[in-house]
């Protein structure tokens, strides 16, 4: 979406049930828990620490991040403004709605970052060229 802005981002806490270790519980991932269907499940794991990844933007997909295991500092922007958000437990997540430009620091040695996506993986959704972006949002 052309018109997101760093106000449209959700900060999402799951439920930990803390005994003998840690349960995180995503409830309902069919819509509700995570405001969104979802269509692809990834994972992104051995990135270096200080390794980048995303590094881009999406016209239509909605992703949500959580980051399982390390720690990863999401900066993120609109064309206009940005912030900077850390991942770094199981319960804290992220959701990116379309049209905010993302890149992820991988912080931790064996960092696991979990991503949820409301779309199916299209090559022509990504925005990798940081002009590009900035014509796209209008700016």
């Amino acid at each position: 979406m052309k018109d997101s802005s760093i106000g449209s981002l959700v900060q999402l806490r799951f439920w930990q049930h803390i005994r003998n270790g840690a349960l995180t519980v995503m409830p309902d991932l069919g819509g509700e828990s995570l405001g969104m269907a979802i269509h692809r499940v990834f994972t992104v794991t051995g990135v270096p620490p200080g390794g980048i990844r995303g590094d881009h933007a999406h016209k239509y997909c909605t992703q949500v991040l959580v980051c399982l295991h390390g720690r990863v500092s999401i900066v993120l922007d609109d064309g206009r403004s940005h912030c900077r958000i850390v991942l770094d437990r199981p319960e804290q997540g992220l959701s990116i709605p379309p049209g905010i430009w993302n890149h992820i620091v991988f912080e931790g040695t064996d960092t696991v970052l979990l991503v949820f996506c409301d779309r199916p993986y299209d090559p022509e959704d990504y925005l990798r060229d940081r002009a590009e972006y900035l014509r796209y949002k209008g700016l």
